[in-house]
C-alpha cells in the first residue's frame, strides 16, 4: 500500500515493547486531522453464527469520537441489518476521560478492570431486548509493533449477550486491537482490496495476517487493476505463549458480486521459526460499515480450517473507490 497507509505495517519488524498506560488514551502524534486514535474490542459465539464488533475511534485533533457496537448473526446486507448497530460520530472527548472507562451516551462502556490483563464490556439497551456483560481477560501479553504505536492481543472472553430477547453464553478467545499516535488519511487508494484477519485455536495458537490478494494466484482483480508495490504489511503467531513474526505470506479472497463481499480466505504464510501454515477460512457471519465515506469494510466471522482444527476469527477488508466501480462494471445485468 501507499505511504499514506503505513499505520497498516511492521516496516520496523520485529516487536515493540508495551508499558501499562498503552491501555489509556495517549492523544498525542503530529497535530493533523488525521491523527487517529483507536479500541477495538471482539467476541463471538461460533454455534450461533454471531459476532460483535465493538470500537473507539478518536481523533484527538479535531477532539472527536465515533464509537459504538453492532452484533450480527449470519450473512448480512447491510449494516442496518444487523441484529444490533448502535454506532455514534461525532461525539465530544468527554466520553472516553482517560481512556480507563468509556462510557457512551447510547448505553455501550468499556472499563478497565487491570490495564492490559481485564476490560469489562456492558450495554444495555431494554427497547431493542439487548444487554450485554462480557468479561475480556488477556491470554498473551500485548503483541507491538516495532513503532511501538500499535498491539494485538489474544483474550478470553466470558459473559452473555441477550440479543433480541435471545440469551447467549460467551466463551470465546477473541483478538482485540489497540493504536495511537498516526494518522489515518481519508484519502482515496487506487488498489484491491486489503485484508485484515485474526484466528484463535484455542489460548495457545493465534494469528494475525494484514494483505492484499496475491497477484500470483489470480484474484478476481488480475489484469484489471495493478497490484501494490507491498502485498503483505504485516503479521504473527503466538505459539504458547511465544511470540513470532510472520515473514512471508501469500492470499487469495474469493468473493461473491455485485456486494465484492468476501466468502473464503486461503493462506498460506511462514513465521520467524521457520514454521509454514496453510489455512483456509469461511465466513459464516458478516456485514458491511464505512467507518469513513471513502471506504467500505466487510466485517465477518471467520470459521478457520488448520489441518482439520477448526478455530475462529475476525475478517475485515477494506475496498476503495476503483476496485468497487470496476468489478461491477464486470457484471452482467440484472
Amino acid at each position: 500500500m501507499g505511504s499514506d497507509t503505513d499505520w497498516n505495517s511492521n516496516l520496523g519488524g520485529g516487536f515493540g515493547s508495551h508499558v501499562e498506560t498503552d491501555e489509556f488514551f495517549h492523544g498525542t502524534g503530529e497535530a493533523v486531522d488525521s491523527l487517529t486514535e483507536t479500541w477495538f474490542w471482539n467476541f463471538h459465539i461460533p454455534q450461533a453464527a454471531i459476532n460483535c464488533f465493538a470500537y473507539c475511534w478518536v481523533h484527538p485533533a479535531l477532539k472527536t469520537v465515533t464509537s459504538g457496537l453492532m452484533i450480527y448473526q449470519g450473512i448480512k446486507p447491510s449494516h442496518l441489518a444487523c441484529e444490533l448497530f448502535e454506532m455514534r460520530d461525532y461525539m465530544s472527548l468527554s466520553v472516553i476521560g482517560d481512556g480507563s472507562d468509556i462510557q457512551l451516551p447510547n448505553g455501550f462502556r468499556a472499563k478497565v478492570i487491570k490495564p492490559l490483563e481485564h476490560v469489562h464490556l456492558s450495554f444495555d439497551d431494554p427497547a431493542r431486548q439487548t444487554t450485554l456483560a462480557v468479561d475480556l481477560m488477556a491470554k498473551s501479553i500485548p503483541i507491538m509493533r516495532a513503532n511501538n504505536q500499535h498491539f494485538e492481543q489474544v483474550m478470553h472472553a466470558t459473559g452473555t449477550l441477550t440479543l433480541r430477547g435471545q440469551t447467549h453464553k460467551i466463551d470465546c478467545y477473541p483478538v482485540r486491537d489497540r493504536s495511537w499516535g498516526e494518522p489515518r488519511p481519508e484519502n482515496h487508494a487506487p488498489y484491491p482490496p486489503y485484508t485484515w484477519v485474526t484466528g484463535t485455536f484455542g489460548p495457545d495458537f493465534a494469528f494475525n495476517i494484514g494483505s492484499h490478494d496475491d497477484p500470483t494466484r489470480k484474484p478476481d482483480w488480475a489484469g484489471i487493476m495493478p497490484a501494490p508495490a507491498r502485498i503483505f504489511n504485516d503479521g504473527w503467531v503466538l505459539v504458547k505463549g511465544e511470540q513470532r513474526r510472520v515473514i512471508r505470506a501469500t492470499k487469495l479472497t474469493q468473493r461473491e458480486f455485485p456486494l465484492c463481499r468476501p466468502l473464503r480466505h486461503e493462506y498460506e504464510f511462514e513465521d520467524s521459526a521457520g514454521e509454514i501454515y496453510k489455512m483456509t477460512g469461511r465466513v459464516v457471519a458478516q456485514t458491511a460499515w464505512s467507518g469513513w465515506s471513502n471506504i467500505n469494510t466487510h466485517l465477518g466471522l471467520v470459521e478457520w480450517d488448520w489441518n482439520g482444527q477448526t478455530g475462529w476469527g475476525e475478517s475485515q477488508e477494506v475496498q476503495w473507490n476503483d476496485y468497487v466501480w470496476r468489478m461491477n462494471r464486470l457484471q452482467p445485468d440484472v
